[in-house]
């Protein structure tokens, strides 16, 4: 095991460099408002260590069993048809990418992926308000 992994943070709770945004996080888990996220930034700036301390904190120890797929696009771009390939770390609550690894058209990835999870991931009942 490499020292990093050995102390990175698990919990929302051992998070040092972003206090301010695990406390907004921990509020989204306490208040069981946790919508669809979307962290950005550069490398090494933590944003894998938030997210599997927020997975862990919400889904347990199911949130690191990750599955490696190599998925092929085929994207509508207007007047052409773009097939795009990309590696994707998942686990059975979240999706983990990099759309760069695309090239320019990481923007059609990134649309792409969001229109598959709103269509084939099931919402969770406790997010239902009724009007």
């Amino acid at each position: 095991m490499l020292w990093v992994d050995k102390y990175r943070p698990k919990t929302l709770d051992q998070v040092i460099v972003h206090q301010e945004i695990a406390e907004n996080l921990k509020k989204l888990v306490t208040e069981q408002d946790c919508p669809h996220l979307l962290f950005y930034g550069p490398s090494g700036s933590g944003k894998k260590t938030l997210i599997m301390a927020l997975l862990r904190q919400i889904f347990g120890i199911s949130a690191e069993k990750v599955k490696v797929e190599n998925r092929t696009w085929k994207i509508d771009a207007g007047s052409r048809t773009i097939d795009l390939e990309l590696t994707t770390l998942s686990s059975t609550n979240h999706v983990e990418l990099s759309p760069s690894d695309a090239g320019f058209q990481d923007r059609y990835i990134v649309q792409e992926i969001i229109k598959e999870m709103a269509k084939n991931r099931p919402i969770d009942t406790k997010g239902k308000e009724r009007i």
